[in-house]
């Protein structure tokens, strides 16, 4: 589990997994800790595979100023970036 934990409305970085695989702000907006049983089994929001997973709202700098992506995994910033399609904390500056 990375340090610390993902919570709801945390800013972290997402690295996206088609085009260019940019690097983008996101915010948290779906934890295992956040999501209800009854929004799940009615499929109105996907389940999360655990508890390094999240769910993330994606900003662009484009018009359409962001999207979602759902059940991200955590990816480790061991070499400067992070595995395509996965979400990390802001490096400290």
């Amino acid at each position: 589990m990375p340090f610390p934990a993902p919570t709801l409305g945390r800013i972290v970085h997402y690295r996206g997994k088609e085009g260019r695989l940019a690097m983008r702000a996101a915010i948290v907006t779906g934890t295992v800790d956040s999501l209800t049983a009854d929004g799940i089994e009615s499929g109105d929001v996907p389940a999360l595979t655990d508890a390094n997973h999240v769910h993330l709202w994606v900003f662009t700098p484009g018009s359409s100023g962001g999207f979602p992506e759902f059940n991200v995994a955590y990816g480790s910033r061991d070499e400067g970036e992070i595995p395509p399609g996965t979400w990390c904390w802001p490096p400290r500056t």
